[in-house]
């Protein structure tokens, strides 16, 4: 019997294929954004990767999470002496029952508002300076002056520079103020203008911006709307040229005849999306018969054309608009854009098992303006059993997720920001709005898009 051979060396297993970082960084940029944000958990390397600031720019963004209005109410005790604010116990609040000294008069109450950022998705990185503290201070009378939020997109944020107490859809302001949180940049806009009269009476400025098409251009349209809430005129701004122009030609022989007969309603309330290179609006044509168009205006102030939005086996006078959003999806020239809308029931009356119900749709079809029904769901599901509940007074819907399956809405009752995850069917209260008033008023949460890259119409100079 033979002795052992001489022992058999296995071969090496192979080390772990490592893939450089730079093939990484082009596979992360072809990721959606919501599939990106889950990379950052597969190692530290990978989450610096996808973190990194001279890489980050590259990469796809979705909804972070929303700016909103604190609000802070200081009220001032009257002065007490200072012993007693010494000896009596709780300090100044007790003092003011107790102390008999006291001679100064009760300051007023003060009400200050402030933004900060609510992240409802983590993928916001540095979080956004929600204050827009990079804004330059207006020249003079800085305390008589506030920015009020009138449009986002894609990352930039519009803001009106108006007096205090002053709503600048009713009163002209001062300036106008383009800017991206995530860069610090800014761009001021001339007033355009606008002189309120009874043919003009309100103004209502929209921001068109699109990122992935015209990173370096944006663009200001600006409605304006006579005593029966009919637009009169149309004027556009380009960051190009650095102008107002009145387009009221373009406006009128944009080829759709409702414009020029001041028959049409911009509905309030309902949101703004950019599809295909223009702003799409909900809008009614003859005041009576519901919001019934989607009317696509470009940056020349041209009416390109008017989906008709779906409707229901529903009486015309039971339902109405609730918002207009763009989605992530790339369907057609203007990707996906969503509609919401509520109905009642067919016959008219409202009951537990007949409540007003919310339906979302989706534009399947940009082009041949096929909407098909995404979700459908009844009012006691979405606000604890009310059967009914009046849009834009007891809530407003701020936006609808672009890549995913949430609505959020304003409960105006209660202050909360909620979302409503129509996959799911689940309700969650995101965050809590405070009071209402103060200098902001009661602006709405705005729903805010990282945009990393650089843009030569942001130049920080007024």
């Amino acid at each position: 019997m033979g002795g052992p051979g001489p022992p058999k060396h296995r071969a090496a297993a192979p080390g772990p294929c490592v893939v450089p970082d730079d093939a990484l960084v082009e596979m992360f940029g072809l990721l959606p954004a919501n599939s990106l944000h889950r990379f950052k958990c597969v190692s530290t390397a990978w989450c610096g990767l996808v973190t990194d600031p001279l890489h980050r720019q590259r990469y796809a963004q979705t909804l972070a999470g929303f700016l909103c209005a604190d609000v802070d109410v200081a009220a001032a005790a009257p002065s007490a002496c200072e012993s007693c604010c010494v000896a009596v116990h709780g300090g100044a609040e007790s003092s003011r029952r107790t102390c008999s000294h006291a001679t100064v008069p009760e300051r007023k109450k003060t009400t200050t508002r402030r933004r900060r950022f609510v992240n409802v998705s983590g993928m916001a990185e540095p979080l956004p300076d929600a204050s827009l503290s990079f804004l330059p201070p207006p020249p003079d009378d800085a305390e008589g002056f506030r920015d009020a939020i009138l449009d986002a997109r894609d990352g930039l944020i519009l803001l009106a520079r108006a007096r205090r107490h002053e709503a600048p859809d009713l009163h002209p302001p001062a300036c106008y103020l383009v800017c991206n949180p995530a860069t610090a940049r800014w761009a001021a806009v001339p007033g355009s203008g606008w002189v309120p009269s009874a043919s003009q009476r309100t103004a209502l400025t929209y921001l068109l911006f699109d990122a992935s098409s015209s990173p370096h251009e944006f663009h200001l349209l600006q409605f304006r709307l006579d005593d029966m809430d009919s637009v009169r005129a149309v004027h556009t701004y380009s960051s190009s040229t650095g102008a107002w122009v009145d387009r009221a030609g373009a406006w009128r022989d944009g080829g759709w005849r409702d414009w020029g007969r001041g028959m049409a309603l911009i509905q309030p309330g309902t949101g703004a999306a950019v599809a295909a290179r223009a702003l799409h609006l909900v809008v009614d044509t003859d005041g009576t018969s519901g919001p019934n168009n989607l009317v696509a205006v470009d940056a020349e102030g041209r009416t390109r054309r008017a989906i008709p939005l779906p409707r229901r086996d529903v009486v015309e006078k039971d339902w109405h608009s609730v918002f207009v959003a763009r989605g992530s999806g790339s369907r057609g020239e203007g990707g996906q854009l969503r509609y919401v809308m509520c109905v009642r029931p067919p016959h008219g009356r409202l009951s537990e098992e007949a409540p007003l119900r919310m339906l979302v749709w989706v534009l399947q079809d940009y082009d041949a303006g096929e909407w098909v029904l995404r979700h459908a769901v009844g009012f006691p599901e979405l606000f604890g059993g009310r059967i009914a509940c009046q849009f834009r007074v007891e809530y407003s819907i701020v936006a609808v997720h672009p890549d995913g399956s949430w609505v959020f809405f304003v409960r105006h009752w209660d202050r909360k920001l909620v979302a409503y995850d129509m996959d799911r069917r689940e309700v969650r209260v995101v965050a809590d709005l405070g009071p209402g008033g103060g200098d902001l008023g009661d602006e709405l949460p705005v729903p805010y898009v990282p945009l990393y890259k650089e843009s030569a119409a942001l130049t920080n100079q007024q």
